[in-house]
Order: C-alpha cells, then sequence, then structure tokens
C-alpha cells in the first residue's frame, strides 16, 4: 500500500506542470476521455443489438434511421472533438508547456550549489530530467486522462454483463487479473533493466559527443586516442548487452504465463456464452452481440487499467530519478533573503581571508589557515604550482563554496551576509577557458549587463577586438560559432581570452578576479594584456592567478600559495631577495626567456620575448 501511494504521489509530482502551465488543455483533455469517450463506447456497444432488436420487433425503418443516424451523431462528435482539439489547443500547448519544464530543469541546475557539478549520481538525475522531464510529464499526463476512462468504462461494462451472465464477468475479471500480474511482474524486471543501463547510456552518450563536436576533431585525427575511446564505447556498449541478455531470460516465463491465461480466460468466456445461447438464457442475437460486446470492452479496459499500473510503476521510478534532481537542497544558491547586504555600486574594494580552511568533499586537499589582507583598488598576484589552491581561492570568493571555517570578507562583512546573486554581479571575472555563446559578437562581451555605446568601443579597442572584426569582415551584430549561423565567426584560443577580458572592461567593478585569462596568449601579448589590466582597473581591486611570473612582476603584492596556504608574500623585489620557493620558480622560467635589466633600477623592462 505504501508502494502504491508513492507511486501515486510520483504520477500526481509528474502530472501537477501541467497544471501550472496548462489547466485550459487538461480540462479539455479530461472533458475528452472522462466523458466523451465512455459515452461513445457505450453507444458502440448498444448499436448493433438495437438495430437487430428494432428490425426483428418490426419498427418502422423510418424510426430505425433516425436512431442510426443519432447514434452515429454521437459517435461522428468523438472524432470531431478530437480533431478541433489537436489542432486548436494540443498542437500549441504541447509544445508551450515542453518549453516550460526545459526551463525548469535549466533554472534548476543554475540554482544547484557547485559542489555537485563533478558528482556522477547529480549528472545521472540531471542527464534524465533534460531528456525525459517534459516527456515524462507528458505520459503522466495522458496516463491521468486514460485511467479516469478507463475506470468509467469498466463500471458501465460491469453494470450491462452483470445483468447477462455473473459467471463472464467473474471470469473476465479473473482471468484479467492473473494475465496482468505476470505482466506487472515482467514490467518490474523491464524497470530495473533500463535503470541498471542508465550510467552505460550515459557513457555512450559521452562518446557520442566527443565524436561528434568539433572541439575533439583535431585530436581524434592527430592522435591515437580514438583507441582508448573506441575500447570505452564498446566496452559500454558490451556491459548494456549484457544486462539486456540478463534480464530477458528473467522476463521471458511471466510474459509466457500471460499469453497462456489470456486464452484460457477467452475460452471460459465464449464456452459460457455459447451455453447461454444453447440453454436460451441469452435469448436473441442483440443481446448476444451487446453481451460480446461488453465482454471485450471489459477486457480491454481492464487491460488498459493494468497496463497503466505498469506504466504508472515504470513512470514512478523515472519521476523518482526526476524528482532527485528537482529536491537537491542547496546550501549556497537561491539562499538570499531580504535585509541582505549589499555592496557599494562605485569603489574598490578590501578583501580579506581570516584564517579560512576548506576542503573538497572525498578529497585530502586542504585550504588550511590561509590568512590574506587586500586593500581597496590593489593588485594581487597569486602564484604557485598546480593543485596548491589558487583556483579555490577564486571559487571561495564568489561562493561557489562556502568555507568550513574561518571567513571571508569584503568591505569587513562576512561575504554570506550579502545577497548572493547581487555579489557575483559586482565581481568581474575572467577564467583560463572562456567561454563564447552563440549569440551576436557584441552579446558576448555584455554578459555582465547592458553597456554604452561609447564604453563597449572602448573596452573592445583596449582588448584589440577590432582587428578580429576586421579579419572575419564582420561587426558586433554577426554570430559567434557556427552553431545557428554558417557566417558565424569562428574565434581561436587567443581571441575568446581576449572576448573574456574586454568583458572586464564593460564596467567599473569592486573586485576582478582573473585565473590565467591570457594563457592562450604568446609572452609577449599576455604581458600587453596584463598590463592592461593592471593600468585600467583604478576603481578595482584585482587579484590575478598566474603562472608566466614575468607577466606579473608589477603588481602591488605577490602571494605565493603552497599546500593550501600563504608560504611567501611580497613585490617581486622583496621575493626576489628571499630567495625561496619564488626565486626558484621564477628563475626557471627565466631560463627560457631573454629578460632586458636595466642598469638603473634592476628592473626587467617592458618586454619578455620567447627564445628562438
Amino acid at each position: 500500500m505504501h508502494k502504491l501511494r508513492k507511486i501515486l504521489s510520483d504520477i500526481i509530482w509528474l502530472y501537477r506542470p501541467y497544471l501550472k502551465y496548462g489547466r485550459l488543455f487538461v480540462f479539455l483533455s479530461l472533458l475528452f476521455w472522462a466523458i466523451i469517450i465512455p459515452v461513445c463506447q457505450m453507444v458502440g456497444v448498444y448499436l448493433p443489438s438495437t438495430i437487430i432488436n428494432m428490425l426483428q420487433t418490426g419498427r418502422p425503418f423510418s424510426t430505425i434511421v433516425i436512431v442510426v443516424i443519432g447514434m452515429q451523431l454521437i459517435l461522428m462528435f468523438q472524432p470531431l472533438y478530437e480533431n478541433t482539439f489537436n489542432m486548436l489547443c494540443k498542437n500549441k500547448m504541447l509544445p508551450y508547456i515542453e518549453g516550460k519544464l526545459k526551463q525548469d530543469v535549466y533554472e534548476q541546475a543554475v540554482q544547484t550549489d557547485y559542489k555537485y557539478i563533478n558528482n556522477p549520481e547529480y549528472y545521472d538525475n540531471y542527464t534524465w530530467a533534460v531528456s525525459e522531464y517534459a516527456n515524462k510529464a507528458a505520459d503522466a499526463q495522458r496516463l491521468v486522462n486514460r485511467v479516469i476512462s478507463s475506470v468509467i468504462t469498466i463500471i458501465s461494462m460491469l453494470a450491462i454483463i452483470a445483468t447477462l451472465s455473473p459467471l463472464a464477468v467473474l471470469v473476465t475479471v479473473v482471468g484479467t487479473v492473473i494475465e496482468n500480474i505476470m505482466y506487472i511482474r515482467t514490467n518490474y524486471y523491464d524497470v530495473a533493466k533500463d535503470c541498471d543501463i542508465v550510467p552505460y547510456d550515459r557513457k555512450l552518450k559521452y562518446y557520442h559527443r566527443v565524436f561528434y563536436m568539433n572541439e575533439y576533431a583535431a585530436d581524434l585525427k592527430s592522435t591515437n586516442v580514438k583507441k582508448y575511446l573506441m575500447k570505452g564505447y564498446e566496452e559500454a556498449q558490451s556491459r548494456k548487452l549484457d544486462i539486456i541478455r540478463s534480464y530477458a531470460g528473467k522476463m521471458l516465463p511471466w510474459a509466457y504465463g500471460g499469453v497462456l491465461t489470456f486464452y484460457i480466460a477467452r475460452t471460459f468466456v465464449i464456452l459460457n456464452i455459447a451455453y447461454g445461447i444453447y440453454t436460451g438464457e441469452i435469448a436473441t442475437v442483440g443481446t448476444y452481440i451487446t453481451m460480446m460486446g461488453a465482454v471485450e470492452a471489459l477486457k480491454n479496459s481492464m487491460n488498459e487499467m493494468f497496463y497503466y499500473v505498469k506504466d504508472g510503476n515504470r513512470l514512478g521510478s523515472f519521476a523518482r530519478k526526476i524528482r532527485s534532481f528537482f529536491e537537491i537542497r542547496s546550501e549556497i544558491e537561491g539562499t538570499s533573503e531580504e535585509g541582505a547586504c549589499e555592496l557599494p555600486a562605485e569603489g574598490a574594494y578590501s578583501i580579506c581571508f581570516e584564517h579560512v580552511h576548506f576542503q573538497y568533499e572525498n578529497s585530502k586537499f586542504q585550504i588550511k589557515d590561509f590568512h590574506l589582507t587586500i586593500q581597496p583598488g590593489e593588485k594581487v598576484a597569486i602564484v604557485g604550482e598546480n593543485g596548491v589552491g589558487k583556483s579555490t581561492l577564486m571559487k571561495l570568493l564568489l561562493r561557489f563554496y562556502d568555507v568550513d571555517s574561518g571567513r571571508i570578507l569584503i568591505n569587513g562583512k562576512d561575504i554570506r551576509s550579502y545577497d548572493l546573486n547581487k555579489l557575483r554581479r559586482s565581481i568581474g571575472v575572467a577564467f583560463q577557458h572562456s567561454n563564447v555563446y552563440a549569440m551576436s559578437f557584441e552579446e558576448n562581451i555584455c554578459v555582465y549587463d547592458e553597456v554604452a555605446e561609447e564604453q563597449l568601443a572602448g573596452a573592445m579597442d583596449k582588448a584589440n577586438l577590432h582587428k578580429v572584426l576586421q579579419k572575419n569582415c564582420a561587426d558586433l551584430t554577426t554570430n559567434v560559432t557556427r552553431e545557428f549561423d554558417e557566417h558565424g565567426i569562428m574565434l581561436s584560443g587567443g581571441e575568446v581570452q581576449r572576448i573574456g577580458i574586454a568583458r572586464l572592461l564593460t564596467k567599473d567593478f569592486g573586485l576582478r578576479l582573473l585565473d590565467e585569462p591570457s594563457s592562450a596568449l604568446d609572452p609577449l601579448a599576455e604581458y600587453e594584456m596584463t598590463k592592461l589590466i593592471l593600468d585600467s582597473g583604478e576603481l578595482s581591486t584585482t587579484i590575478i592567478v598566474s603562472h608566466r611570473l614575468s607577466t606579473i612582476r608589477n603588481v602591488d603584492k605577490i602571494v605565493l600559495v603552497d599546500a593550501g596556504t600563504v608560504a611567501e608574500m611580497g613585490t617581486h623585489e622583496e621575493l626576489m631577495a628571499l630567495q625561496g620557493k619564488y626565486y626558484e620558480m621564477f628563475t626557471k622560467q627565466a631560463e627560457n626567456y631573454v629578460l632586458e635589466y636595466s642598469a638603473e633600477s634592476g628592473k626587467g623592462i617592458n618586454t619578455s620575448i620567447l627564445r628562438a
């Protein structure tokens, strides 16, 4: 009983979006399935016997014509209503509702904490939600309609048959129940099979994506990576087929039992009716036809009901996976409340990491007692080897994660006290792997807010993006990528990173975060871009993560992070004089460069040229 309640709850959950986004559609659907179809089935059962009985009793032919035309008009109303409903309502409403459900999934994904991004179970459920939510909600809506229609039909057919042959009712009901219990068991294994297959289907879709998307084409053609990908594809496909085969052996006996029960019950019903005719209990041919029609309608409706039970069980399994995606409880996203603090619209921010500790789930990596104070307007570079926590500090500042202990303060207040969305909109970010989207060139730059024409032109000039448009014979309205436009601009990695930097130049952010934002540029271009960022941020506090140490020598403060904590801190000259870890890293990098030194100051001038 508890399981049945759970299934009903899941189906109602799937059905609810239709009540939210398409109430008129739901009402017109129920009218069709709950009233029109049952009435037409009753008329269809009685039509042959009515005509035969009228002929046998000698009723005037004109009366027969009127009755037949009346019944046909009732029967004709069903397809007329259905066609009208489909063309004027269903064909418009279903895509609308489907679109709304997709939006709900995307909204939920955006509002889910960042920590779930690398969780395979989350992505399994997300995959289900994206691909199946709209379909399964539509299935639930159809299921509710058909269950209501079948229940009404079963009640009416039982009433007809019971007045003629109670034994036929008993045999039909019992036989149909046993038959469908067999099929329910089959369905149980079918659902289990589908659930076991999900991880392998996800792997197969991944391999499909790799072979399909152009970003992987160069690797596939120039390396032997396809050997390993094909091996993984074949293993996933083989495991999927093994699961299908194993469940086939479990399902077949139950399927055979269902078929056998069907024909045994059918034989008993036919013999029962034949015996009624033989003994005279069924007196007229019309009565015989009515009873046979009612028995068939009853059996079909009961079979449909059991099918719907199976379908409901299956839908319930799907719904639980989709629900688990929507029921993820996020501790960070969507937690902003009224009365939350807001950052000032203008001016550079002060930043303080106050004895911060943080550790990823299922990882030994830690940020340990990290303490750092950055004054408003200061330009700070964070350096260190890979995996020491530099990018993690950026994610903590953006509240993709919350610290385990300690505090992060902006303008002297804990960042958890700020409105989350407004906090993030006040921080300009350029990641190492900037993304561009299938939108216009202008829209790809103005991702934070609308930008005045003069300011946009200035940002493009500083990021040297006008040359990109000139090279491609394009303008600001031209689409980026060729996802939907064969004349779209295809950008190099360096050009994409220039767009990422231009985004930071479209407004005065109180804080700017740059995580290897120009790594795809050559060293000279990266140096110039870094200088541009440092020189253009008078009203911003700037934090740069970089591996090329020569490009960040002129920042106000360099922080070397090692094993999740501050190991060294100071200006370039102070850290070089210290001759510690930073000195070692810079010296090794310098071996690959020809550096020109000024005799007067001892500082490298603004050129860094790769040794040929």
